[in-house]
């Protein structure tokens, strides 16, 4: 994997409580729901973090995945459910990797930083 140009995460509890991540060589995008990630301008520089649950409202986070998929992002997808069978859903949609624990979302940002 190349340099990380950006991370965008999708997780509505994360909106809520407005987290940010200062102090990584890249910036970092939260958004509350992935209804319509496929419009973002994402490149394969891009690392894409998914939540499953966004409420009842929103799609879930397999189905964004394929969505993302199907119009042809080819950057890192890591699905970061606090379910492990909701991440392999993810899997099964086209993700790359699970996040064992949300918990470790600070620290994986990090560890990329390290890396670019």
């Amino acid at each position: 994997m190349g340099r990380v140009r950006r991370v965008v995460v999708f997780d509505d509890v994360l909106a809520a409580r407005g987290e940010r991540f200062p102090g990584l060589p890249f910036p970092v995008e939260v958004h509350g729901h992935a209804d319509e990630a496929e419009l973002l301008d994402l490149g394969a520089d891009d690392v894409v973090f998914m939540d499953f649950e966004m409420g009842a409202a929103h799609r879930d986070g397999a189905e964004a995945v394929a969505g993302l998929r199907e119009a042809g992002f080819a950057g890192r997808i890591i699905a970061m459910s606090s379910d492990p069978g909701c991440n392999q859903k993810m899997i099964g949609a086209g993700a790359d990797e699970a996040l064992p624990r949300k918990a470790m979302l600070g620290s994986f940002l990090r560890a990329l930083g390290q890396e670019n």
